[in-house]
């Protein structure tokens, strides 16, 4: 008579869950990544331009200045863009956080439920043996005298 969780189904189904949970959560986070390095090449880039502006301020003319302080502008509205991108998900990173939290509850639930039943199981072997036993001693007993 072999062990047999009743639930196993719905423990793997929980497993593929948590799985597909944590895979998203790794997804977003990489995306975050990714956008906080282009945030940060944004800013590299502006700060470069800023100094590159103002070591040639002298020699520059004013069409040119007025290039520049535009290409400033349109690098400062990509910064805005990004840092909102950037918040966005991390909105998301912490909505797919919590959900992977509850993949992990919900499967450590049925992981404790198969322990359990496990160590019932197991319980009940042990007292079918002392039966045995009990039934053996007892028929010895008996055919001795």
């Amino acid at each position: 008579m072999g062990y047999s969780f009743r639930l196993e189904k719905v423990l793997g189904y929980k497993e593929n869950v948590e799985n597909l949970k944590k895979a998203q959560y790794g997804d977003v986070n990489r995306r975050l990544n990714d956008e906080e390095e282009k945030l940060l090449n944004y800013n590299i880039h502006k700060e470069n331009l800023l100094t590159k502006k103002n070591e040639s301020t002298k020699n520059t003319s004013v069409g040119n200045l007025k290039l520049y302080n535009n290409y400033l502008q349109d690098i400062s509205s990509n910064i805005k863009k990004q840092e909102s991108i950037i918040a966005d998900i991390k909105e998301e990173l912490e909505k797919t956080k919590e959900e992977l939290l509850v993949a992990v509850k919900e499967k450590k639930v049925f992981e404790k439920l198969k322990e359990n039943d496990y160590n019932e199981f197991l319980s009940e072997i042990k007292k079918n043996e002392e039966k045995i036993v009990d039934g053996i001693v007892t028929f010895n007993s008996t055919t001795q005298k």
